[in-house]
């Protein structure tokens, strides 16, 4: 198979030559292993994975044995030995920073917690999502609508073709193995081994579920209401555990990188919801969890918008990522009004609305939503529109419509 390149690269490249550690996390096989072996930047990098079993035994009793080579190092699935950190603090300090080293794995929160504490002041974390749309296209994350709003170009008219529809790209998600695969077979086949690895090996390693069965319907529920207000004590009900154990279990979802948070965004002088909207990081799973098994059912009106709406969140995620000053994602919902925004991204003192569509026309009525919310914020200046048409074009004062293919 092909090495896609990602974009991640350029910004792990960047990162490298202001700290000596980057500790590279994200969910388990959004490719995060092939990136460091594949990548340019680390073709002259030595490789060590502690999937085998001769490196792991000896990190654990060697480990300045398994370092001794003075060259840029990549240890992939470091969480499975968190004690050879202070062997990497060790060799980092003695070189006063100009030993490099790229710790790797999935979404452990060991890989995340362990780093902290060992190398603090010398690891920059980032973090790899799955496929962007553009990115699999081989298209630059700067072209986009996002780079192109928070550096002040100019939004032009463009007319946009794309060879993929909208429904099959939202079904298979951003998983390479999943994106890539050859069918739609074994695009089901895939996300079903994913989840169960994830439920039977993931979560079991972090903490012990009684009733596997139970948290693998609480994944299903929050997967059908993704992008939802959700109740913990409604999916309580649904899943059949206590409240404090669906809490649990979200908190397990989110530290794995599964289950995204977002918060609502408010000013000082409004009043506006709090309570927290979920979103898979990943609307293939979120689809194979839901029972979508064809991207046929995904011309649902209802469903279609749902699942479009997480999709366009996984755009974001994909170009927060990359961007030097992570911004802060939110969602808009005043108490006042019967207005919501989907998602304000909120970097370096800027701001930008996004409403999401899954019409293939964008009318003045449809940005009755945007036009509140930056009547109520006169400091952010430009609405965004997200629709499954093919043109970018003005709709109303500074606000846009873009194609999900500009995302």
């Amino acid at each position: 198979m092909k090495y896609i390149p990602r974009w991640l690269e350029t910004r792990i490249a960047a990162v490298l030559e202001s700290h000596p550690v980057i500790v590279l996390t994200g969910p388990r096989q959004v490719g995060k292993s092939t990136l460091l072996e594949y990548s340019k930047f680390s073709k002259d990098w030595h490789y060590i994975t502690l999937d085998d079993p001769d490196a792991l035994d000896q990190a654990k009793e060697d480990p300045k044995g398994l370092l001794w080579e003075d060259v840029p190092t990549i240890i992939d699935e470091a969480q499975r030995c968190p004690e050879l950190l202070l062997t990497v603090k060790y060799l980092v300090d003695k070189s006063r920073g100009d030993r490099k080293f790229i710790l790797s794995g999935s979404g452990n929160i060991s890989l995340r917690q362990a780093p902290r504490e060992t190398l603090a002041g010398r690891a920059k974390y980032l973090h790899l999502t799955g496929f962007a749309y553009r990115e699999l296209k081989g298209l630059s994350a700067s072209d986009g609508i996002l780079d192109r709003v928070c550096t002040g170009r100019k939004i032009e008219f463009m007319d946009i073709k794309s060879s993929f529809a909208l429904e099959p790209t939202v079904w298979r998600g951003c998983l390479p193995a999943v994106v890539l695969a050859k069918n739609d077979n074994i695009v089901i086949e895939r996300l079903s081994g994913y989840i169960d690895t994830y439920i039977q090996r993931d979560i079991q390693n972090l903490v012990k579920v009684r009733h596997p069965e139970n948290f693998r319907r609480l994944m299903e529920a929050l997967s059908q209401a993704t992008g939802w207000e959700s109740v913990q004590d409604e999916l309580s009900k649904i899943c059949g555990e206590t409240r404090a154990n669906v809490s649990r279990y979200m908190s397990l979802l989110k530290d794995t990188n599964l289950l995204c948070e977002l918060k609502g965004y408010i000013n000082k002088t409004e009043r506006a919801y709090r309570q927290s909207k979920y979103y898979w990081f990943d609307t293939g799973s979120a689809c194979f969890l839901a029972g979508i098994h064809s991207a046929a059912e995904l011309k649902k009106p209802r469903v279609r918008g749902r699942y479009f709406e997480n999709f366009v969140f996984q755009q974001i995620l994909s170009w927060a990522s990359l961007q030097l000053m992570p911004p802060e994602v939110f969602y808009w919902k005043p108490k006042t009004q019967q207005i919501e925004v989907d998602f304000v991204i909120s970097t370096a003192g800027k701001a930008i609305g996004i409403e999401v569509k899954s019409s293939e026309q964008i009318t003045f009525g449809d940005t009755k939503q945007m036009r509140g919310f930056l009547k109520s914020h006169p400091n952010i200046l430009k609405g965004i529109i997200v629709y499954a048409g093919s043109k970018v074009y003005p709709v109303a004062s500074n606000i846009y419509a873009v194609p999900w293919t500009m995302i």
